[in-house]
């Protein structure tokens, strides 16, 4: 992986290393924090439109598959299968889910594994507090029931990483520590590096919340805490999830990340209908790919124009999971300061 993405340290690629594909809007929960659920889902690219964009990505080597709730399109096995055959130098395959569909999810991750065992298969299952603060969240009642049997489904995959994911709001900050007992009580072995834990996100084009903006500028609990559990990390996936959770929280207390974001010069972001935005977070819409190769958009004007206010952070900046990690990996020099000197800080406090 890091000579794979060392190219990017040095000049911007003819095309990205880690693309954000978000395959559909449509979900089947209800979730206040996120409204893309409202979304019918109408001008989806289809599996071999998808399928094609990909193969116009010959250094691609990281790639998330995001929604909605991907598992709810009824291709998705389809979909993986094409991922796994238009995709050469992948070598790390993300997806997050909500759960709620064990089968065909698991059916999913079984066949990409069997056709590409050399990717390192990486799933999140969403989970935001104890069955009832669960539901009550996600909006459906036995969410955390169908979250719960994925997780463990995919947990007892040897060939696939599986971590609960827990996004911090003020629905479900107060019961941490009972979502943390209630993992315990169900998988004794629970690991605090199987948890990952972000702060609400906003983003109109992505999750449609915008009008949650002030809800997700409020600092509650604080991070520090769940890395020091953390202890030191095992692989490379657990050394990027120790770096932005040390970095996301001293983003938190107000100081600038310092950390360069990759977006537009390493990442990109696709929307279910096929067009290119910079990332999740920032509507800034760039082209679609139903009507212009990729290549013609990554060297237009237009992106590189982007490019230019994301690196004098006119975009308005962030420190997300999908652009943190990158921007770690793109400048490993000044992360490593950076994450070296606020973990120090956080080890004497």
């Amino acid at each position: 992986m890091v000579l794979r993405l060392s190219e990017t340290w040095f000049r911007r690629p003819d095309s990205p290393t880690r693309v954000v594909f978000d395959v559909t809007r449509r979900c089947n929960l209800r979730c206040g924090m996120c409204q893309t659920w409202k979304h019918e889902g109408a001008g989806e690219l289809s599996v071999p439109e998808i399928a094609d964009i990909l193969r116009q990505l010959p250094r691609l080597c990281w790639l998330d598959l995001t929604g909605g709730e991907p598992f709810l399109r009824k291709d998705a096995a389809e979909l993986l299968v094409a991922v796994a055959e238009t995709t050469p130098q992948l070598l790390v395959l993300h997806f997050p889910t909500n759960g709620s569909f064990t089968r065909r999810t698991v059916e999913a991750c079984t066949e990409f594994v069997a056709r590409r065992p050399e990717v390192e298969l990486i799933v999140t299952v969403s989970i935001d507090g104890p069955p009832e603060v669960h539901d009550r969240i996600r909006g459906q009642v036995g969410a955390f029931a169908r979250a719960i049997e994925t997780f463990a489904a995919l947990r007892a995959m040897p060939q696939v990483s599986v971590f609960i994911g827990t996004t911090l709001t003020p629905e479900s900050e107060p019961h941490l520590d009972a979502l943390e007992a209630e993992l315990l009580r169900r998988f004794p072995d629970f690991e605090p590096r199987e948890w990952h834990w972000n702060r609400l996100q906003i983003s109109e084009h992505f999750f449609a919340n915008g009008h949650l903006a002030e809800a997700a500028r409020a600092r509650r609990s604080s991070i520090d805490e769940h890395v020091r559990r953390r202890g030191l990390p095992k692989g490379f996936v657990d050394l990027m999830e120790l770096g932005f959770l040390i970095n996301a929280e001293f983003v938190d207390r107000g100081e600038p990340s310092n950390i360069p974001c990759q977006s537009l010069r390493s990442t990109a972001f696709i929307s279910p209908e096929g067009q290119l935005y910079p990332c999740h977070v920032w509507d800034r819409p760039l082209g679609s790919l139903r009507e212009h190769s990729f290549a013609s958009l990554w060297h237009s004007v237009e992106v590189r124009n982007a490019r230019g206010e994301v690196e004098r952070l006119d975009c308005g900046g962030c420190f997300t999971p999908c652009e943190a990690y990158p921007a770690l990996a793109g400048a490993p020099l000044r992360a490593s300061v950076e994450t070296l000197r606020r973990g120090l800080e956080i080890l004497r406090t």
